[in-house]
């Protein structure tokens, strides 16, 4: 049998699909004061917006009608007949955010327009209007959401914590800042000022305000004009890319929206300049004609359909491309000397390049594993099954670890990559990074197992300030990462000093600002139990990588012996934690495959 849902019902279900989050009141509000023509617009909230969500502005405000049918589904100002949603240039335009808001939430708002003397208070409880009333307001609108998802404990108790929420809530509140450079914004969180934003002449400026003098420094600007779409804007420079997501802005006609399709075509532009791993900063503006561009296809608006998508793909990726090569990050080629042999430039005799380069200093060299009281003894190891596990399937490389002593006769460094370390007529093949990847990934294990963290001190604190998000992702793990050997501490205003690191990686202060920014990385990859414990293998490898990427530069003889020797106290040194091989075995047999 059919029935037509009840009201509350019925928002409750819209709710679900506008408000996910703190965050999502946070930018209907915010979206909803720009519709109102306000040129200050005020962001508070307690408790990452669960006690309270506070968005004031000096806009257009209400009449004591308008402030009761605004929350009533549908009631919108910005629509009249169907031909309307193929010109849409406002961010609302559905009338469902804040029925939504109010079917979720104590919800209370203040309006006064600039003709009346006296402002207007209506409070919402459940979609239904507990008062209505004047009241003493300035020009414009003051919504206060609380208590939110009081009445719906499921979607309450599936929020994050108040640090998670808290960057939502600042990626919302960039989104919007940063396409509305000409007004002015503000927020507060638990009555502390994270932004205040005075209104700038362009979006360069807004950039800077928000992230600082380091980032706007890394910029380089991007500007197209076709028939099709006009792109303008700022891409990061290839050694400015990072592993941390977070600074990848797609904005069309003044609306943020996400375009897993668009950001392809932005890495595209940037191959063979920086790793897969990696990204670009981008902060990137789409203009083209409303009627070609469809907003309507989700209920956040946070996703766009094009007309000419495919012809967009290839605009940004080309405008990309050429701003890169503009600013010489892409390499370019001489076909005046393509194809001809490398002729070294020798400097001339008397020269100071000649003498740099002919006049070398006197190297002493040595075996710092040289004991002469074992001259004639030879140095003997015994290797056991337990100790190296095999490496392929092949029966003759299990049948080179049994039990029986084999004599060391030589370590051998191949490039950067590898060591090769003989034992009797056998060869070991070991891959350094991934070497190191296993040894420190079972230091990792034993420590989070043990809680008895090695830490290395820094010779003087190192300060680090940091975006707002990544502050609140670091800072919310501060003691949990204690236990591993991380001394970094909170010095406010978005920085921590460091300390220490754990034993094993730079304490070189030119290395700090890269450590950081892979430990925000992992953070941000990685949900945490409360007890540390559920995820700490998962962690222990991220940090592993970290640790093995932080050594660089070549390794002496016996820096090469120590990491071998290490591989082989491993639990399992045949292999790194993620299932790649650590070493490989080459016999005689191998070897005279090439002869």
């Amino acid at each position: 049998m059919l029935k037509l849902l009840p009201a509350n019902i019925s928002n409750l279900i819209a709710a679900g699909e506008v408000v996910g989050r703190p965050a999502s009141v946070v930018k209907e509000l915010m979206e909803n004061a720009i519709d109102a023509g306000a040129d200050t617009i005020q962001l508070i909230v307690t408790d990452a917006g669960r006690t309270l969500i506070q968005v004031i502005d000096n806009g257009s405000g209400m009449t004591p009608a308008d402030a009761e049918l605004c929350f009533e589904r549908h009631a919108t100002s910005k629509i009249d007949r169907a031909e309307d949603l193929e010109s849409i240039s406002t961010y609302g335009f559905r009338g469902e955010a804040l029925a939504s808001i109010a079917a979720v939430a104590h919800v209370t708002l203040k309006t006064r327009q600039a003709g009346s003397e006296v402002g207007w208070q209506v409070e919402v409880s459940e979609s239904r209007i507990i008062s209505s009333h004047e009241t003493s307001s300035p020009i414009g609108s003051g919504f206060e959401v609380r208590n939110l998802f009081y009445n719906v404990p499921a979607r309450r108790k599936f929020l994050k914590s108040d640090n998670t929420e808290l960057r939502h809530i600042i990626q919302e509140f960039i989104r919007v800042a940063v396409i509305r450079p000409e007004l002015r914004f503000k927020m507060l969180s638990n009555g502390k000022v994270l932004y205040d934003l005075r209104a700038a002449a362009n979006t360069k400026q807004r950039i800077y305000d928000l992230f600082g003098r380091e980032l706007i420094n890394s910029l380089v600007e991007i500007d197209t004009k076709t028939s099709v779409v006009n792109i303008s804007g700022h891409i990061g420079k290839p050694e400015c890319a990072r592993k941390t997501p977070g600074n990848q802005y797609f904005f069309i006609n003044g609306r943020y929206f996400r375009s897993p399709y668009l950001h392809k075509a932005v890495m595209k532009a940037y191959e063979q300049l920086i790793p897969d791993d990696i990204l670009p900063t981008y902060f990137i503006f789409l203009e083209t004609p409303l009627d070609r561009v469809d907003v309507n296809i989700h209920p956040t608006k946070s996703e766009v359909k094009f007309e000419d998508e495919q012809m967009i793909f290839e605009i940004v990726m080309a405008s990309v491309r050429e701003s890169l090569g503009k600013n010489s990050f892409v390499p370019s080629i001489d076909f005046d000397t393509e194809g001809a042999p490398e002729i070294p430039n020798m400097p001339g005799r008397g020269s100071p390049e000649y003498d740099r380069e002919h006049i070398r200093v006197p190297r002493i060299d040595y075996d710092p594993l040289f004991n002469p009281f074992d001259i004639g003894k030879g140095r003997d190891f015994s290797i056991v099954p337990s100790r190296i596990r095999p490496v392929g399937e092949e029966q003759e490389e299990r049948m080179l670890f049994e039990e029986r002593e084999i004599s060391r006769t030589a370590i051998l460094r191949a490039g950067s990559n590898y060591i090769l370390s003989q034992y009797g007529e056998v060869i070991l093949l070991v891959h350094i990074s991934r070497a190191r990847e296993r040894i420190w990934y079972e230091r990792y294990m034993s420590v989070f197992s043990e809680e008895k963290p090695l830490t290395q001190q820094t010779l003087f604190p190192r300060n680090i300030e940091l975006q707002s998000e990544d502050y609140l992702t670091l800072t919310e793990h501060l003691e949990k990462l204690s236990k591993i050997g991380f001394d970094i501490r909170d010095f406010g205003g978005n920085s921590v000093a460091v300390y220490g690191v754990p034993h094993g990686y730079s304490v070189a202060e030119e290395d700090t600002p890269a450590l950081i920014d892979s430990l925000v990385a992992s953070l941000k990859e990685q949900t945490f139990s409360a007890d540390f414990t559920e995820y700490s293998e998962a962690l222990a490898r991220k940090l592993a990588i970290s640790a093995a990427k932080s050594h660089t530069g070549p390794l002496s003889d016996a820096q090469a012996q120590i990491l071998v020797d290490e591989l082989f106290d491993c639990k399992e040194p045949g292999l790194t934690p993620d299932g790649r091989k650590c070493m490989s075995v080459i016999t005689v047999k191998d070897l005279e495959k090439y002869l």
